[in-house]
């Protein structure tokens, strides 16, 4: 008898999200511009944050982009230098042809800033999170996406493994949005304009060699409120 509620259950969720999606695609809420305001996304070099940093950059954001491998970390910095370029070719064009029939967004000082960072080492967050302060300013829009999948079972993961891969997905969370978007070290509680973290459907359904990371995603969906 469970088993047959359950499975109404799941199949009216299910229909449930696809009624949301078709009516979020239908009645598409205004996009908000990025333009100009700096955005620090973790774990930019590489995978989802650097297609983060890349739609970022083509919204003309300034990007602060932290990594613990400082060569991809600058890679994925070159393909935004490129967008930028590509940006500021299309609007000199644009003012040159002064048709007018185009939108051009008003002129901003596109820049990109690279920091090696390992966000598994709290004290290693917060030094670099006092260098974006005094290099770059005040962060408005945060993107937590790093993290670490181990891909062992549960109980074959070493201590180490287990460790390292709760301080990165989820201690370093907190420890980023604290020092990043919350507080200014030494000053007054500020406000974010915009703060994500990343987690996965791995929190809700389990995939084979990853129950060791499942658990951390569960704690973020769940017990992270979304600002």
């Amino acid at each position: 008898m469970n088993i047959v509620v359950e499975f109404f259950v799941v199949t009216f969720k299910v229909l449930w999200a696809f009624v949301l999606a078709a009516a979020r695609w239908l009645v598409r809420p205004k996009e908000k511009s990025v333009a100009g305001q700096v955005c620090l996304i973790t774990g930019a070099g590489s995978g989802l944050g650097r297609l983060f940093a890349l739609e970022f950059a083509r919204r003309r954001a300034l990007l602060v982009l932290w990594d613990i491998n400082t060569q991809s970390n600058e890679e994925t910095a070159g393909m935004v230098r490129h967008i930028y370029r590509d940006l500021e070719a299309a609007d000199a064009a644009a003012l040159q042809a002064g048709n007018g029939e185009e939108e051009i967004l008003p002129p901003c000082n596109l820049q990109v800033f690279t920091y090696t960072c390992d966000v598994g080492k709290r004290e290693n967050v917060y030094l670099t999170a006092e260098r974006v302060r005094k290099e770059v300013g005040e962060v408005s829009v945060l993107v937590n996406n790093a993290g670490v999948v181990s891909g062992h079972h549960l109980l074959e993961c070493p201590d180490e493994l287990i460790e390292r891969t709760m301080m990165v997905n989820c201690h370093a969370h907190f420890w980023v949005s604290i020092n990043v978007s919350v507080f200014i070290r030494g000053s007054s509680m500020r406000r974010l304009g915009k703060k994500d973290s990343c987690a996965s459907m791995k929190a809700t359904c389990t995939p084979p060699h990853l129950m060791s990371v499942c658990g951390y995603f569960k704690l973020l969906v769940f017990s992270v409120p979304r600002e």
